[in-house]
């Protein structure tokens, strides 16, 4: 064989050992498993520390977070609640409510009982805890409230009272340490503080674009008056009273007093003998000794229409089985306001006099 038929084999024999040689190079999967086969135990650290970081914070921090925001946010209904039996530094509270749950809370769980803890909105000092019960929670949530709530802070507790006469709205700050227990999870802990706001009754009418209580349509409303001659236990007027409940609580406020007056001038003084703001519209008894000459000559030769008198109001005592309520009663005594009547309404009960 020549040199030139030896240089030919080795040229045409090149490419085969080419290819030969890239059909021998493993895959990128090949390769993988090889590397796994070798180093598994670094992959399996890689996924602990995966698991460490990005998993278990979701599950520790993550749940409890969404929880607490849930819960803080959580519009309550305070539909129902009754605050009866009041006594100088203790009331009873009672609800019965449904709770509805939602914020991605698709399965069942239970929150803990805790103590919660009330604060004035505009303060830190707590005055009162409550005892929160179980809450088994599905689709929906019963939450039952039946206890005496003994009172720390009878001075912040007052503070609270003369807020909800005197503003538009108000707030109670609660705060607690339940345990939640959410399907399969770890149990979480949670830290709650959440404010709740209620309408108040707004007696002063401090906000200026709204009319504050007295004057709003249908929040007071005077429906008989009967006057008593002679006088009978020292009161010579018996009339009736409806007034509007802006909040959703049933309160027992006992016995209240009034002090009434015109131009300055001393009027008399009302006497509610046990008023219990029920839902919406309540009634009661109301007992005066008033002058009535007083009345009829405002009505008759006064500044305003004929008929129409209007009379300063001014809080003066509230009382629960002879013992003075002493949050209830910096509630009564924070109202100052005044009223517009027209006697003409009454004039069947007064063309006698």
């Amino acid at each position: 064989m020549s040199k030139s038929d030896l240089e030919n084999s080795s040229d045409s024999d090149a490419p085969s050992n080419a290819n030969a040689v890239a059909a021998a190079k493993p895959t990128v999967w090949q390769r993988f498993k090889a590397s796994l086969k070798r180093w598994w135990w670094c992959y399996v650290i890689g996924v602990s520390i995966v698991v460490l970081v990005v998993v278990l914070p979701i599950v520790y921090v993550g749940i409890p977070h969404i929880a607490n925001s849930y819960i803080n946010k959580y519009q309550f209904d305070y539909e129902g609640l009754a605050i009866t039996n009041p006594r100088p530094t203790a009331f009873h509270i009672k609800q019965s409510t449904k709770l509805k749950i939602g914020g991605g809370f698709s399965g069942s769980g239970t929150l803990t009982p805790f103590n919660a803890s009330c604060k004035v909105q505009s303060s830190d000092e707590e005055f009162a805890v409550f005892t929160m019960p179980t809450i088994d929670f599905g689709k929906g949530a019963n939450l039952d409230i039946d206890q005496d709530l003994e009172l720390s802070c009878v001075d912040c507790m007052s503070q609270l009272a003369v807020e909800a006469v005197t503003n538009h709205s108000f707030g109670v700050l609660i705060t607690g340490t339940p345990y939640l227990k959410y399907e399969a999870l770890p149990t979480a802990h949670l830290n709650i503080h959440m404010l709740m706001h209620m309408n108040g009754y707004n007696f002063t009418g401090e906000f200026t674009e709204e009319v504050y209580f007295l004057n709003e349509n249908g929040a007071f409303n005077v429906t008989s008056v009967d006057l008593l001659d002679p006088p009978v236990d020292g009161f010579n007027v018996n009339a009736t009273m409806t007034i509007r409940n802006p909040t959703p609580f049933i309160i027992e406020m006992g016995h209240i007093t009034f002090n009434l007056s015109m131009g300055g001038s001393d009027l008399g003084y009302i006497d509610l003998p046990n008023l219990m703001l029920q839902q919406d519209v309540s009634s009661s008894v109301v007992l005066g000794n008033l002058d009535i000459s007083m009345l009829v000559h405002e009505a008759l030769f006064g500044d305003g229409e004929l008929g129409e008198v209007t009379i300063d109001v001014k809080g003066h005592s509230c009382d629960y089985n002879g013992l003075e309520i002493p949050y209830f009663a910096a509630a009564i005594k924070a109202i100052q306001a005044s009223t517009t009547l027209d006697l003409l309404n009454y004039a069947s009960s007064l063309q006698n006099f």
